[in-house]
């Protein structure tokens, strides 16, 4: 896929190949509950570095949900749960706001490892020895594609996929705010690289289990309104999330109500303990409202954690979310 000039405009993006070229040895990681985005980019840059001869290995803080096992290198994806942390010359995380977010793989961190961040993410902090990280780019994959051509790399067809992949999931299938006029000409030469764009689309959105669907209809009974209808909340329970709810992005259906402008998915990781899930529609910046609680992401989808009763939780989040609306 031959190009005249880059897509985009990426000022860190020459200390990025620096990094890669003058490495051999690379561990590629992402953030805890790694989602599509952070699999997917992981997968496409060890392909593109074993392509130029290179080392590397995918070792994430926790296990993937499988609903990404139809991407090449699935099988040799690894966990930090499941190994000892091992010596490593050269980290690249990616997709990851913050050191905080990469868990037991901080443990592969010595004096020695030099660290490059490839991000998109707003609220990104530049924790690399070199940080590729702009707002300009819909997800990481698509850094991934764009640093893939200033090396020269020819696409194949499982890296195109790969990165579609991230791509769509980050979009919501190009559907979001920070789908851009780039992102749809990088979705446009992946699927002319060989992405079947209607499996990926078919194995993100249409793969999951019949006893998972009906949790969901379970799940969408919790749902309530609240500030004169406003604000949509969904609670999921260990229970729900133990049978499997959580790989599905409930806190998105509380945006299907008309006059929802804020929706929010309380999610118990463990008793008391709570992963929060923020969208919105137009007028408000959820990651304002994350950040009041130590969390971030982006202007129209962000998270954070809270812990102790629910109803506390529920009390504090609309307490915060009413200063926005």
């Amino acid at each position: 896929m031959p190009r005249k000039k880059p897509l985009i405009d990426l000022p860190e993006l020459p200390a990025a190949l620096a990094f890669v070229r003058s490495g051999k040895h690379f561990v590629l990681t992402s953030h805890v509950n790694c989602d599509g985005d952070g699999v997917a980019a992981c997968l496409a840059l060890q392909a593109i570095l074993r392509s130029r001869g290179k080392s590397a290995s995918v070792v994430l803080p926790d296990p993937p949900n499988s609903q990404y096992n139809f991407l090449e290198g699935w099988e040799g994806i690894e966990t930090a749960s499941s190994l000892p942390a091992a010596k490593t010359e050269r980290l690249i995380v990616l997709d990851c706001p913050a050191l905080t977010r990469i868990g037991k793989i901080e443990e592969y961190i010595t004096e020695g490892t030099q660290v490059l961040v490839i991000d998109h993410h707003q609220d990104s902090l530049p924790f690399g020895h070199v940080n590729l990280i702009t707002t300009k780019s819909s997800s990481t994959s698509e850094l991934i594609y764009h640093l893939g051509m200033a090396l020269g790399f020819q696409f194949t067809p499982a890296v195109a996929e790969q990165i579609y992949m991230g791509i769509l999931f980050d979009t919501g299938g190009f559907r979001y705010a920070l789908t851009t006029p780039t992102t749809l000409e990088v979705g446009a030469q992946l699927v002319r690289a060989g992405a079947r764009l209607d499996l990926v689309a078919d194995r993100l959105f249409n793969n999951q289990s019949l006893p998972v669907l009906k949790l969901l209809g379970r799940a969408l009974e919790s749902l309530q309104l609240y500030c004169e209808d406003q604000v949509a909340i969904v609670h999921l329970s260990h229970a729900n999330l133990d049978g499997g709810m959580d790989h599905i992005d409930v806190v998105n259906y509380g945006l299907m109500v008309q006059s929802v402008e804020v929706s929010v998915a309380i999610k118990e990781d463990t008793p008391r303990k709570y992963r929060i899930s923020l969208r919105s529609r137009q007028r408000v910046d959820v990651r304002q409202i994350a950040a009041a609680f130590g969390g971030g992401g982006h202007t129209r989808a962000s998270g954070c954690r809270l812990e102790g009763d629910v109803n506390q939780v529920r009390s504090q989040l609309l307490a915060e979310i009413e200063k926005h609306l």
